[in-house]
């Protein structure tokens, strides 16, 4: 594969800016000497003359000099050492890799939208997000059914917890979370064992289970190596640090790591993301400039559906997909929901304290 389509695979994933320094390419050394780009290894030579070589400038003044003997240009040249591919911007806001699989199409299921009540006088994002679920109506629309769940608009957190469903109507909340806790169960026995030869098969055997039921694609790993990144992972978050970057994090990942800290850990899939950043978008300029934003600037969106969950933002959001950045500050910022509403659980109709779980269904079914 071409350098270009390297580069392409790249920004598609989040992992490169759309505008790209010759440094962001050499950020994977291996130890050969090169430099690992999409999925092919690089030398430092073809790194430093390819993009110059087959660029021009943006204005047109200068061309590299593979153009000038009659290559076709890859890449604007917009300083020193610094491009942008030459290609649609769709191609680059696409995903590279699909995840999630939906069970329903994108015609079947809408979200219903409401006249949120206009928020005034919050003090943090955590109170901001939980006003607004408590006060905020939700509902859905079947188009090929021609219904609407629940019947009358969910007015309240527990009326939205009533209201949840996955994967289909008849699996409710209370069903769901008998069902979290038997994988939450088998978990935590595995890791009690975890240097038994039986380890490793058993967590990729519960990671089968918990990607069949969050509706993910279970990526390709064996056995050995997924316990390597699972315990290695969990013993970086349990000491407060944020992963490598060769640890994944993904659809998939993100529901694995949640079983595994069920109290610290959020599933930051597509929905809980479209969901998050979509309220924050309302009010975006306000609390963007609270003291407390800097804990949550990494969130972003995730890929799902069509790219991303359809959503009308009125600011630019970052690309959250397969970035720890964005998972720790979700992680954050939903720790931090939790611990405003237990406050005082009966100002949001609540007759005892949330749990984390709990927030992740809200702001999953809102995610629609």
């Amino acid at each position: 594969m071409a350098l270009h389509k390297n580069i392409l695979q790249e920004i598609q994933d989040g992992k490169m800016p759309e505008i790209f320094t010759i440094g962001d390419l050499k950020k994977t050394p291996l130890d050969n000497g090169k430099f690992l780009v999409g999925r092919e290894a690089y030398g430092l030579s073809t790194l430093n003359t390819t993009p110059a070589n087959l660029s021009v400038d943006a204005d047109g003044s200068r061309s590299g000099k593979h153009v000038q003997y009659g290559a076709s240009p890859q890449y604007i040249r917009l300083g020193r050492g610094k491009y942008r591919l030459i290609c649609d911007k769709s191609i680059l806001e696409a995903p590279a890799v699909q995840e999630e699989i939906e069970l329903e199409s994108l015609d079947e299921v809408d979200l219903c939208h409401f006249n949120a009540e206009a928020a005034s006088g919050f003090q943090s994002i955590p109170e901001f997000i939980a006003d607004y679920l408590h006060k905020t109506p939700y509902q859905l629309f079947f188009k090929k059914q021609k219904i609407r769940h629940p019947a009358k608009p969910a007015s309240g957190m527990p009326a939205r917890l009533q209201a949840y469903f996955w994967p289909d109507l008849a699996m409710g909340w209370e069903k769901t979370q008998q069902e979290i806790q038997k994988f939450i169960a088998a978990f935590q026995s595995i890791e009690l064992s975890k240097e038994s030869h039986e380890t490793a098969d058993k967590l990729l055997a519960l990671f089968s289970e918990i990607c069949k039921w969050g509706g993910v694609k279970l990526p390709e790993i064996s056995a050995p190596d997924l316990k390597q990144q699972v315990f290695t992972t969990l013993d970086t978050l349990d000491a407060g640090g944020v992963p490598a970057k060769y640890l994944k994090i993904n659809s998939a990942y993100t529901k694995l790591y949640a079983i595994a800290r069920p109290d610290s850990f959020v599933i930051y899939d597509s929905r809980v993301a479209a969901a998050l950043t979509s309220i924050i978008d309302t009010e975006y300029q306000t609390i963007v400039s609270l003291p407390d934003w800097f804990k949550y600037k990494e969130l972003g969106f995730v890929t799902g559906r069509g790219g991303s969950r359809p959503r009308l933002l009125h600011n630019v959001w970052k690309n959250g997909y397969q970035k720890w950045s964005a998972q720790i500050s979700a992680n954050l910022l939903c720790l931090d929901i939790v611990r405003y509403i237990n406050q005082d659980p009966l100002r949001y109709g609540l007759t005892q304290q949330i749990t984390l779980r709990e927030l992740e269904a809200m702001l999953f079914m809102e995610g629609y």
